[in-house]
């Protein structure tokens, strides 16, 4: 682990070079312990203290800070380390689009990073480098034009403490990510746990609708009931849905009451009541925001008056829940003791990533998210279960604060009218997969099951997803048939087990630039799947690689059934398949080990077996009933 170490300080970190404000220390003294190394930098200032532990583990390496100043430290890029000198192969990098979402890019040019990127997976020769910046102590790491960059939010810090980056190598670019989040919550660094110790609510186990792209503020009980007597005609076996923004009491941005607006004129227990009784909608939602509302509260508003102890106003001019454990508790207390009487099962809550922004010059950022984080899922938990949707939420401050939810959006929004706007979300999804995936099941956001452009796609990408399944069709213009291949026999979801990510030969590829096929897939057991997407603006003709798809066999031969040809096809891990898709197009495959019965009453040309599910399905491998079919009898 030692030369690993140096390895990753020489190629990656630039000797472990510092810039505190205009000055560059290169000087320090490094000792080697048991398990590690720790570094204590000759500054040359006056009054300037800093020092790097670094601990060594099985999946990785950790470096930790400790500096102190007498001056204090400025908010931003207190200290920063310069990257390089290596020139990666390949590079897929995770920064801010806006701040509540993330986007890939591919630029193998380290010093042209975009501003707060927070992931990043590099590839040299047969080697991958998965760097974590980390906000574990009182400040935030991220990458920017070939720096990691340290800050607070907060001026004048006098000490700055915390583990700010994990780095694992490997052979297997998805290893290389596994061990980096592995490697930081052994050693502490992560507080939080891992996707597979938090407990996805079996809510999610069916579909679901939300109101927001159907109707957006303008949502009311009138128009709820309307859309649930078309599910109900349908016969589409909804079992929850989310009452989105436009049910508050507010004043533009700000919240005045905690009670539903006179769009609900009968009041929301009454509504709620309706939904689960008359149209058997098991749960239902609401949503709001970690602040409450987009701007918090309004200050002039009896609300603000009446929870006066239980609230808090930032630097930035923001009135929002309180920060502190006592104050918060009246706040949530107040608010999700009316919802859950009413009847609300679960939240949706979003604009968690403007919270470090509206805590700026408050506090420490990294701590009031962790505050606030901790404070609402206490809530969620006494009131609702602990079932809640985190959305707006991918700034790493929000990513490693939150203490049990399972469920996080993985991508901005789906927008209807964007021409080609599904391109966008795709992309998202599958590249913030690769990181995200680790902590929480990724929500990969709702759609249109009858969108001109996009329906069929948009269900496919939700198919192998393996995350929660809802539309948000607007009335009359909810497409069963765009919904069916989703739904096992019984109407519950068929998710996969894992997140679907892109392919090895797709991870360092930005496809719609190279005029490539977007390939993500997914597993349930033993069984793949893999769907195919031409993000480019004409005709596309590539090679589906079965090999490329992380935790294939390379020992085993698979049936794979391809949904829209209808075709069955003997395949294996060396193998590869020539697909051409028009522009828009999409193929989906189920990959099924084939099996072989040693019983030796078994007629040979029944001996090769599958389990195979339902051919009228996206991804039938997660169906929980399969059906024994010999090879043979499909003609292979």
């Amino acid at each position: 682990m030692k030369k690993l170490y140096e390895q990753i300080v020489h190629n990656l970190l630039s000797d472990l070079a510092l810039t505190v404000g205009d000055k560059v220390i290169t000087e320090h003294a490094q000792v080697y312990t048991e398990n590690g190394a720790h570094c204590t930098y000759l500054t040359g200032r006056e009054g300037l203290y800093v020092s790097l532990d670094v601990r060594f583990s099985e999946d990785g390496v950790i470096f930790w800070l400790d500096a102190a100043s007498e001056n204090g430290f400025p908010a931003q890029n207190a200290l920063s380390m310069k990257l390089g000198p290596m020139t990666p192969d390949g590079v897929l990098a995770s920064r801010h689009d806006g701040p509540w979402w993330m986007y890939p890019d591919f630029s193998c040019d380290l010093g042209a990073l975009k501003p707060k990127t927070q992931s990043l997976l590099l590839q040299k020769g047969v080697l991958h480098y998965h760097l974590l910046p980390l906000c574990e102590g009182n400040f935030r790491a991220e990458f920017e034009a070939g720096y990691l960059h340290l800050s607070s939010g907060t001026e004048g810090l006098t000490y700055l403490t915390g583990a700010f980056l994990a780095v694992s190598v490997s052979t297997d670019p998805y290893e290389a990510v596994n061990n980096t989040y592995t490697a930081a919550v052994h050693s502490g660094a992560i507080s939080v746990p891992l996707r597979e110790e938090r407990c996805v609510p079996s809510l999610f186990d069916g579909f679901g609708w939300c109101t927001w792209d159907a109707f957006y503020n303008d949502v009311s009980s009138a128009l709820i009931y309307e859309k649930l007597e078309e599910f109900r005609a349908k016969e589409i076996p909804v079992k929850w849905i989310i009452i989105d923004a436009g049910w508050m009491q507010r004043d533009g941005r700000l919240l005045q009451g905690l009670h539903v607006n006179d769009h609900f004129p009968e009041g929301l227990a009454a509504c709620v009541k309706k939904i689960k009784e008359e149209y058997g909608i098991e749960k239902v939602g609401i949503w709001h925001t970690l602040q409450a509302f987009w701007d918090g509260i309004d200050p002039a508003s009896t609300l603000a008056q009446e929870l006066s102890d239980a609230l808090v106003m930032t630097a930035s001019g923001k009135l929002i829940p309180a920060l502190d454990e006592d104050g918060a508790a009246r706040f949530w207390d107040a608010w999700y003791s009316y919802l859950a009487e009413c009847g609300i099962d679960f939240v949706k809550v979003d604009n968690q990533s403007s919270l470090p922004m509206q805590l700026t010059g408050t506090c420490p950022t990294p701590e009031g998210c962790r505050a606030a984080h901790a404070h609402l899922e206490r809530a969620v938990d006494k009131y609702f279960d602990g079932i809640i949707i985190n959305c707006m939420g991918m700034d790493m401050e929000n990513v490693l604060s939150r203490p049990r939810s399972a469920v996080s959006r993985n991508s901005d929004d789906f927008y209807p009218t964007h021409e080609r706007g599904f391109i966008k979300h795709l992309y998202q999804n599958a590249y913030n997969a690769v990181w995200h995936s680790h902590l929480y099941c990724c929500d990969y956001d709702m759609w249109w099951s009858d969108h001109p452009e996009s329906a069929v796609q948009s269900g496919v990408l939700r198919a192998v997803s393996g995350s929660p399944v809802y539309v948000s069709d607007k009335i009359g213009e909810t497409n069963r048939e765009n919904i069916l291949p989703l739904l096992d026999d019984d109407g519950s979801l068929m998710r996969c087990e894992g997140a679907a990510v892109p392919t090895r030969d797709c991870l360092y590829t930005d496809c719609a630039k190279e005029g490539k096929l977007l390939r993500i897939c997914n597993y349930a057991g033993e069984n793949f799947t893999v769907a195919a997407f031409n993000v480019s603006e004409g005709e596309i003709t590539d090679t589906v690689d079965f090999g490329s798809i992380p935790g294939i066999s390379e020992e085993c031969e698979y049936i794979a059934y391809e949904y829209f040809s209808k075709t069955y096809t003997r395949v294996n891990a060396f193998e590869d398949t020539e697909i051409t898709l028009g522009r828009d197009g999409v193929a989906v495959w189920s990959l099924y080990p084939i099996q072989i019965d040693e019983d030796e009453n078994t007629p040979e040309t029944e001996a090769e077996y599958v389990l195979l599910g339902s051919s009228d399905k996206y991804a039938p491998i997660a169906q929980k009933n399969r059906v024994r079919r010999s090879v043979s009898s499909l003609g292979l």
